[in-house]
């Protein structure tokens, strides 16, 4: 997204880089907040097709079993899934993502207000409670929101990996095999297996390495795997960039991408170049406010 020079200040053109269309949009049309968000997914796009990263092909959810909120707590976790990954499906060129690649990101479910009453609703959604006193001036019932706490919704993970190799299987190192043992009770697979039957083994083996994990749900809905779709679209993108839309779905300001992408275990760099909210907000004393104060 850019703005064109013969177009006023308010107007950016879109390229849609699925279809290589373009579009004028104003900021009548399009929230602030939107095109922050289309910068970041083009920046990260950017850097895969630039450098030659291998592109995503799976897409795994992770779903934890405690309601985790401490963030470097989820970024642990990643490490020891990707330090898994690489060492089963890509032992020989660890850490060059050219061979494979690794995105992860954070996702927090939606925050809630609490009362001691036990009522729980989402923040900012209109609700239904059973709060309700009687004004005595007003002669009105209302909420009673006093006792209310905001609770931060806790974290989830979002995945994506790059394709593994066929031959990777067909000539397994022993790790592997061990793991090819448990998911298929063989540590070798058969030579005439075909296509659909290796991608759903793919997906399995993936889910099994993540519930490696302490932090990971036993339940079904711990772990999800899906495939790469060429017809899967998410906010206008197609394909594996629509993985890498939904992924980033949450963040609509510098402090929500600090938050959102896992820059440490992943396989992309991203350094905001803006000052996060709360540190542009803060006031420096002027030398006429420190003579004032004196």
């Amino acid at each position: 997204m850019k703005k064109d020079r013969h177009l006023t200040e308010e107007t950016f053109i879109f390229t849609d880089t699925t279809n290589n269309t373009t579009i004028k949009l104003t900021l009548d049309q399009v929230k602030p907040y939107q095109f922050h968000l289309l910068e970041l997914r083009k920046n990260i796009i950017a850097q895969i097709e630039t450098n030659k990263i291998q592109l995503p092909r799976y897409h795994i959810i992770l779903s934890y079993y405690q309601k985790i909120r401490n963030r470097e707590l989820i970024t642990g976790n990643h490490r020891f899934i990707r330090n898994n990954i690489e060492e089963l499906f890509n032992p020989r060129y660890k850490g060059d993502p050219t061979k494979f690649s690794h995105f992860y990101f954070i996702e927090r479910y939606k925050t809630k207000l609490q009362s001691s009453y036990g009522n729980i609703y989402y923040c900012f959604n209109r609700i239904k409670t059973n709060n309700k006193v009687l004004d005595t001036i007003t002669n009105v019932e209302e909420y009673d929101s006093v006792d209310n706490e905001v609770v931060l919704g806790s974290f989830h993970s979002h995945l994506l990996v790059s394709e593994i190799p066929n031959e990777v299987l067909t000539k397994p190192n022993k790790k592997l095999r061990q793991l090819l043992l448990q998911v298929t009770g063989n540590e070798y697979l058969p030579a005439n297996i075909d296509d659909s039957t290796l991608t759903n083994l793919k997906k399995s083996l993936l889910e099994t390495v993540c519930r490696r994990s302490e932090l990971v749900g036993n339940s079904g809905a711990g772990v999800k795997v899906v495939t790469h779709n060429s017809n899967y679209q998410y906010d206008g993108f197609i394909g594996w960039k629509g993985m890498i839309a939904y992924a980033t779905k949450q963040i609509w300001n510098t402090e929500r991408m600090v938050e959102v992408v896992d820059g440490d275990n992943s396989s992309i760099i991203l350094r905001p170049t803006t000052i996060p909210i709360k540190e542009a907000h803060k006031r420096e004393l002027l030398p006429e406010d420190t003579f004032k104060n004196q």
